[in-house]
């Protein structure tokens, strides 16, 4: 409600009334008296509100037109004994103007201008701004830049986003578990069979992946899986019920048999197999599919191609995806292979079938990621990219000679000690050719033998009653507890022939090196299970386990097909029973993670000499010296050993000898060259430090040589300035002068045209003084007749030179006896004697770069104290 007060003039008093008056009639017109009348009166609101307070209330927005509106209302009336004035208790910062007249258009458009809502009103301060209307669109971009961010890296190109890495496309999957293995089941560990699988050990974990697998005995198709399991080896378990953990079926690596699973002590890598044929499955793209056992991803690198190196297929050739190879990983070196298999329709996509099945005598090199190798030419000094680098080797020593052939299914051991890397041996394997009717096995009494360092393979003889030519089989090896020798046990494996019968078979053999000497193992007393092939082994704590396997038609279900052989008693044991070590023990010598508490059996011992604990006495091949290769007579291993525990630390030193059986922990003769650069390195760092030791002393002499040196100066100086001429003051600063002449006087100089000519330097001067000098030319200052003050004119020239040096020697062209047209920055030692008596502190850089001429230095100056 807003109000207006209106006060009417009085010519006796200027004042206001504070009441509200009865209408005094101002004319006696009775229209006008009516029209008067007719106005209400306006009553007063009463209150504490003291007058002339404004109000706080404002409308925000209409300042300019309430500043419009007052000054519209100081306007008085057209009646000229009537006037608006400002009510005393405003209640609104707008004061209307009334009228007598309501025939006032201009006055009514103007009041009405400023209440229509004709614009907005302008907004005068932003405090009092109210919010902004498109905050809404604010909060729309916001959440339109978070999707745009955000989802691209959890589902772009159907999980995996594609980099390029050492160019190969790489797909990786999303590094969070759920957003993985999301909707995945985990892998059964309860099947009929399982067998042709792909595993890998790490820290006393088995990995097992793929293969193929029936869920009861009459299954005929669907066998191929991807099923992930692990198998705990560092506790204890009984065979009926083994530790086993089924992992989440991955959505990405393919249901493979007869690949790898290579590994190293962080990561598995999954390479090769063949695709089912029953349904057929049409091979995918090759790639590698890298797993991660601390974050449990799988990460695909897509399209590996060749790197160039030793005995190797040039660079760039795309990887084949081979099958029935035998593969090896040996993580201590960072390099895994995969040698022999075959190609075919279920191995590479696009195959076509007029094309039979390709067998391969090839050897794949796979380095892996942040590992150097000096077999291939990118990484003589540098690691491999993330997803790892190949190398084919196809023409290593004997590889491409006739006597080398092409083989699948057999299996390869890596053997420590021989060559600066180790031997990698092959056994086992063969192909079938002539639709199955003919065979080619790889001998048994000729093992293949390829150097890792050298990249190249050679044949060696072995001795004994050998096994039996087969495909499928497993190995391990164990080493003596002095590492006097290696023994590689081989189990199982079958005879293709004839097709559709093949024979498994249930002995085990073995090889021990370096003798190269077949040994059959006598498992009857004992209860053996099932003639098996396609089976995969481990080796720990002195114990073989082997894992599934082909166990022909006549059993239905060989469940949970899981067994553990004792090494060192040969017998096949009902339970594995773990050490009580750590899970990482021997981590990076993957010989001695499984061959904690080996013993070698009795007749092992009676084929080599020595005991249990080793000392064989058999250092080379029984079957005769080795004519080539790291076996050759005359080469001894390369390995060093020391006593830890039960088992010997061996590591591989290319300057190490051959241990004695009595002495186990002798140390190597040669030198390892880690410790070699170290102690070179110790032994310049001891040099340096007596070295400087040494600067230093010499620099203290030195210092407290330019400290006499100046005391000396400056008391010749005071004297000079007590009195200007040659009185008796005089005469007293000649006799001080001419005595520190004799204390700075210096060597003869050797070689100058004079002779026996004595030179010295002076402060600030760059030869002796004339006025010092015993002839009869007169002295700074002075005339022909000697008088003057003495001193050297301000003319005179310094030198311009830093230190350099002291005194020249024998031959030397230049000292401080030169003239400055003759004074080079190059002459030898005059710079340092110029600099000391020039007054300038010695520092310490110059003493450690020339130490010599500081050491004439001292030995100068004090030689003439």
């Amino acid at each position: 409600m807003t109000s207006t007060k209106i006060s009417h003039s009085n010519p006796n008093s200027g004042s206001q009334q504070n009441a509200t008056p009865r209408p005094r009639f101002n004319s006696l017109t009775t229209s006008d008296r009516l029209r008067e009348g007719s106005k209400p009166p306006i009553f007063p609101m009463g209150g504490n509100i003291r007058k002339g307070r404004r109000s706080v209330f404002k409308e925000v927005g209409l300042v300019e037109e309430e500043q419009e509106s007052q000054q519209d209302m100081t306007c008085e009336e057209s009646e000229p004994s009537e006037r608006i004035e400002p009510a005393s208790e405003p209640t609104s910062p707008i004061e209307r103007k009334t009228s007598d007249r309501e025939d006032s258009p201009k006055r009514i458009s103007n009041w009405l201008s400023k209440l229509a809502p004709a614009r907005r009103p302008r907004i005068k301060t932003a405090s009092s701004a109210p919010p902004p209307t498109t905050a809404g669109l604010h909060r729309l971009s916001m959440i339109a830049l978070l999707i745009a961010i955000v989802l691209p890296t959890i589902s772009y190109n159907n999980g995996r986003k594609k980099v390029e890495i050492s160019g190969a496309d790489a797909g990786v999957i999303n590094p969070t578990r759920s957003a993985v293995l999301e909707g995945r089941d985990n892998s059964p560990t309860n099947v009929c069979t399982r067998w042709a699988g792909q595993s890998a050990i790490i820290n006393g974990t088995v990995y097992f992946y793929g293969g193929r697998s029936k869920t009861n005995g009459d299954q005929q198709a669907n066998t191929w899986n991807n099923d992930f399991l692990a198998l705990d080896l560092t506790k204890s378990w009984d065979i009926s019920s083994p530790a086993l953990t089924g992992l989440p079926r991955p959505s990405g690596p393919p249901a493979v048999s007869l690949g790898y699973l290579w590994n190293d002590l962080e990561r598995l890598y999954l390479y090769g197999g063949e695709f089912s044929d029953n349904p057929v499955e049409q091979p995918s793209p090759v790639s590698t599919w890298m797993y991660d056992v601390a974050s449990s991803t799988w990460t695909e690198f897509q399209n590996p191609k060749t790197s160039a190196g030793n005995f190797s297929d040039p660079e760039g050739v795309a990887i084949q995806r081979a099958a029935e190879g035998a593969g090896i990983s040996v993580p201590e070196l960072g390099i895994s292979w995969y040698f022999g298999g075959h190609l075919d329709w279920a191995t590479t996509p696009g195959w076509s079938n007029q094309i039979g099945r390709v067998y391969l005598k090839s050897l794949l090199e796979f380095t892996h990621p942040g590992y150097a190798n000096s077999g291939v030419d990118s990484l003589r000094s540098s690691g491999a990219p993330t997803g790892g680098a190949y190398r084919n080797i196809t023409w290593g020593g004997i590889q491409n000679q006739d006597g080398f052939t092409e083989r699948a299914d057999g299996v390869l051991v890596y053997v420590p000690g021989w060559g600066p890397s180790g031997i990698l041996l092959g056994l086992g394997g063969g192909v079938v050719g002539d639709h199955e009717t003919t065979d080619a096995y790889a001998s048994m009494t000729t093992i293949d033998v390829y150097d890792i360092k050298t990249s190249t393979w050679y044949h060696q003889q072995t001795s004994g009653d050998a096994p039996q030519v087969r495909v499928n089989p497993c190995a391990v090896i164990f080493s003596a507890p002095d590492a006097s020798s290696f023994n590689i046990y081989m189990y199982g494996g079958q005879n293709l022939l004839p097709y559709g019968n093949q024979t498994q078979y249930t002995d085990i053999w073995i090889l021990t090196v370096p003798s190269f000497t077949w040994i059959k193992v006598d498992t009857s007393t004992s209860s053996e299970p099932p003639a098996r092939a396609g089976h995969q082994c481990a080796a720990r704590d002195g114990q073989m386990v082997v894992i599934g396997g082909y166990v022909g038609t006549e059993i239905a279900c060989d469940s949970p097909g899981i067994y553990n052989f004792d090494a060192s008693n040969l017998q096949w044991k009902s339970s594995f029973d773990a050490a009580d070590h750590p899970a990482d023990d021997h981590s990076d010598n993957s010989i001695l993670a499984g061959s904690y508490g080996y013993k070698v059996p009795g007749v092992v011992q009676s084929v080599i000499g020595g005991s249990s604990d080793g000392g064989a006495t058999a250092t080379q091949p029984a079957s005769g010296p080795a004519t080539d290769g790291p076996f050759k007579t005359g080469t001894p291993p390369v390995f060093t050993v020391t006593q830890a525990g039960s088992t010997a630390t061996i590591t591989n030193n290319p300057g190490a000898t051959g241990l004695g059986p009595g002495n186990p922990t002798s140390p190597p003769s040669g030198a390892n060259g880690g410790l070699i650069a170290a102690g070179v390195i110790a032994g310049l760092a001891g040099l340096a430090a007596l070295y400087l030791g040494f600067c230093a002393w010499l620099y203290r002499r030195q210092v407290a040589a330019y400290k006499r040196h100046m005391a000396v100066a400056n008391r010749y100086s005071g004297a000079v300035e007590e009195d200007g001429g040659f009185g008796v003051a005089g005469a007293a600063a000649a006799a001080a002068a001419g005595g520190m002449r004799e204390k700075l006087r210096k060597t003869h100089r050797r070689g100058s045209s004079s002779g026996s000519s004595e030179q010295f330097g002076w402060v600030g001067h760059l030869s002796e003084p004339k006025w010092m000098s015993s002839g009869d030319e007169p002295s700074p200052g002075t005339s022909g007749s000697g008088t003057g003050s003495g001193r050297p004119r301000p003319s005179e020239d310094r030198n311009p030179w830093a230190y350099d040096g002291y005194l020249g020697g024998a031959g030397n062209a230049g000292g401080v006896g030169r003239s400055k047209s003759s004074a080079t920055r190059s002459t030898a030692s005059g710079g340092s004697a110029e600099a000391l008596l020039d007054g300038r502190e010695p520092n310490f850089i110059s003493v450690v770069l020339g130490p010599r001429r500081a050491l004439r230095v001292v030995n100068g100056m004090e030689d003439q104290q």
